[in-house]
């Protein structure tokens, strides 16, 4: 009998123990999703506080080298793809930045529409995880004000 309750005893802490872990865990998702959430809000604010500056996600990168990256971006409000020329910079594909730059002739794929973009014109940045993060909490936010 008293092993038994030993037991029980036992497998109450434990289940106990792992609520515990498991809410303290969730809760800090929640609050580093809210943080991420912030972040793009903040990203978008200061696009609107910079003349010049627009938000584009990487969409391809299809050269690095020592001195740059060259990639595809696709323009946040237009969704209008071009290639571009980060100079001195390796973003990742499917990064989310905050640039400003300028248009210009393309030597190697003789376009003449391509977007140069120097160091220190990247204004913010956020990888495909910390724009996950920041789309949950947004979903998660917008679930929650809905009233029946």
């Amino acid at each position: 009998m008293f092993l038994y309750l030993l037991m029980v005893c036992a497998i109450a802490g434990l289940v106990a123990l792992a609520t515990i872990v498991l809410r303290r865990l969730k809760n800090r998702q929640v609050r580093q999703d809210e943080l991420w959430f912030g972040y793009r809000r903040h990203m978008n604010e200061l696009r609107d506080a910079s003349p010049g500056a627009e938000l584009a996600s990487v969409a391809q990168v299809y050269q690095r080298a020592g001195s740059g990256t060259k990639a595809v971006i696709a323009w946040q409000r237009t969704g209008v793809e071009q290639d571009s020329w980060f100079e001195g910079m390796n973003p990742d594909p499917g990064d989310l930045l905050l640039l400003r730059g300028s248009p210009g002739w393309g030597p190697d794929n003789t376009s003449p529409n391509v977007f140069y973009v120097a160091a220190g014109q990247v204004l913010a940045s956020m990888t495909v995880e910390a724009q996950a993060a920041a789309a949950r909490h947004e979903h998660g936010h917008t679930a929650s004000d809905v009233t029946p």
